[in-house]
């Protein structure tokens, strides 16, 4: 009984130890993988808007009665807004699907990225590949998002539909004509 008492304390003590230290590293790294993502959206929305000069995050309170949409940027070029991007969450078939929509000021998608996914490999993150994110380019806003799904990969095509979609309702329903 003593020995199992002892045996569970350097296990506890070993446990705590990791925890401390694991702990120390990632309040180490959080900015860096904060800077990182941050670059990721910005190189994200210049490939959508090439004459981007700056661009803004939209105040939080604009997507709360949103489900899927995380946050939304204002994109300028000379001081002017030329489209919007939304960062949104949807449920894949591996998980989370963390993805922008880029649309421009004439209510058309411009494009966009994943920004990150856990799909099956070889499979649904056929998502990632130009070819299928080209299929939502010129998508205008106020039509019907017709864009076939891949096959063996329906699940995955689907949920970036279905952010695609977050993304177009809140531009038309907070910034749309």
């Amino acid at each position: 009984m003593r020995e199992m008492i002892k045996l569970g304390l350097i296990l506890l003590l070993i446990t705590a130890v990791a925890g401390l230290v694991l702990g120390i590293v990632n309040s180490m790294t959080a900015d860096i993988i904060e800077e990182r993502l941050i670059a990721e959206s910005l190189e994200a929305m210049e490939s959508f808007f090439p004459d981007l000069d700056d661009a803004s995050i939209i105040d939080e309170a604009e997507f709360l009665d949103y489900d899927r949409v995380e946050e939304g940027f204002e994109v300028f070029s000379n001081g002017d807004v030329i489209g919007y991007t939304f960062k949104t969450n949807t449920n894949g078939y591996g998980g989370t699907i963390e993805m922008l929509t880029g649309i421009n000021v004439e209510g058309e998608v411009v494009g966009i990225a994943i920004l990150s996914q856990a799909e099956t490999p070889g499979l649904g993150d056929v998502i990632e590949s130009d070819d299928f994110k080209e299929r939502f380019v010129g998508i205008d806003v106020d039509g019907e998002i017709d864009v076939d799904t891949i096959s063996g990969a329906t699940v995955s095509s689907n949920a970036v539909i279905q952010g695609v979609e977050s993304a177009i309702e809140v531009y038309l329903e907070v910034f749309g004509n």
